[in-house]
């Protein structure tokens, strides 16, 4: 009988140390699965940034290039845009008063 019950303490030790293993193996995964996570994140807002940029520089090549095809070159167009926004800008500075 005691040679029964050594068995299964064994066979029960052995058990432990695969469910121990397996723990380890799995927290390390969980732990990598983390830090790929934040990376991710971190590059996904990177892009995100450079996207909107490129979103603000696009509509702003699309509205000199509309000025420029009325006006006959981009240089008229970047200066009447900028005569633009100082028309505006004077503008909000008399609505301010």
């Amino acid at each position: 009988m005691s040679a029964e019950v050594n068995e299964v303490v064994r066979g029960l030790g052995d058990k432990f140390e695969q469910l121990v293993s397996l723990y380890e193996k799995a927290r390390v995964e969980r732990d990598k699965a983390q830090t790929d996570k934040a990376r991710l994140v971190e590059l996904k807002g990177e892009q995100d940034k450079k996207m909107a940029e490129l979103e603000s520089k696009n509509k702003s090549l699309l509205v000199t290039q509309a000025f420029a095809t009325a006006s006959g070159g981009t240089s008229e167009a970047k200066e009447k845009i900028g005569k633009i926004v100082r028309e505006i800008d004077k503008c909000i500075t008399l609505l301010s008063k």
